[in-house]
């Protein structure tokens, strides 16, 4: 939790003035080797700590030790978020269920609160994370690699490569671009509620505003969608940067318009 939080608690000041006033945000993160690869039914340990009953039910169901983890540290870090932001503390943290809609977006079941936060959850080689905030929010945090240029056809178009190269200095890598960009708009499909999710050749990054790509001065990249229907505004502006070899995309709607 301490390198998220760290990021979250110094950076926020840096961030804040992108989204409404109104907004109220907050991460969570887990390092995965942290985590108990093994389902063990009779000291499940740190799950039971975090856990209620049905969560734990299905995180013994794993049976991939990957998947396993995964599902943990984002459960954990969902609820850390989110009792940031109610002010809960880790006691009451089972009282917090982590469930998910038909379509597979999580959200946040409690009977202590009238209004609990949205949620989005991510994870990508040593972390898993989570972004709790008041509005729809988005997160996607994606490790680089060269499996990002076998699909670069399916989300990107040259004129939002051109965006991003004009925007990024070039200590950034073509890779890195690419990350940042499916990020980004992995980020957007979280955020929005519309069905069914807009494609990703539907989202079109329009502009950079500001920004360098770190987390003391995030890009503010500002995306249109294809699509016009409520949950769905017609432009949406993200923040994304690189932190410790991944690329982290953020977005809550509504945010201010620049």
């Amino acid at each position: 939790m301490a390198l998220v939080q760290a990021i979250f608690e110094e950076y926020w000041p840096h961030w804040q003035h992108h989204f409404t006033p109104e907004a109220r945000l907050r991460l969570g993160g887990v390092p995965l080797a942290a985590l108990p690869a093994r389902a063990d039914i009779m000291q499940p340990g740190l799950a039971s700590e975090y856990l209620s009953p049905d969560e734990l039910e299905q995180w013994r169901g794993f049976n991939l030790e990957k998947r396993r983890a995964e599902w943990l540290g984002g459960r954990i870090a969902a609820k850390w978020a989110a009792a940031g932001l109610l002010g809960e503390t880790a006691m009451t943290w089972r009282n917090l269920v982590i469930r998910t809609e038909a379509g597979g977006r999580p959200y946040v079941a409690t009977e202590t609160h009238a209004a609990p936060p949205f949620i989005s959850i991510s994870h990508s080689g040593p972390l898993a994370a989570a972004l709790a905030a008041n509005f729809p929010c988005g997160l996607d945090i994606q490790e680089p690699g060269a499996k990002i240029h076998t699909v670069r056809d399916r989300f990107v178009s040259p004129e939002e490569e051109d965006i991003l190269s004009a925007s990024l200095p070039e200590s950034f890598t073509e890779t890195e671009r690419l990350t940042m960009l499916w990020a980004a708009k992995e980020a957007i499909r979280k955020m929005v509620r519309t069905t069914p999710l807009p494609g990703f050749l539907e989202i079109r990054l329009l502009a950079n505003h500001a920004g360098c790509g770190t987390q003391a001065d995030p890009l503010t990249l500002t995306f249109a969608s294809n699509r016009d229907q409520d949950g769905c505004p017609p432009t949406i502006t993200v923040l994304s940067f690189f932190a410790d070899n991944l690329a982290w995309a953020m977005g809550c709607l509504p945010t201010r318009k620049e």
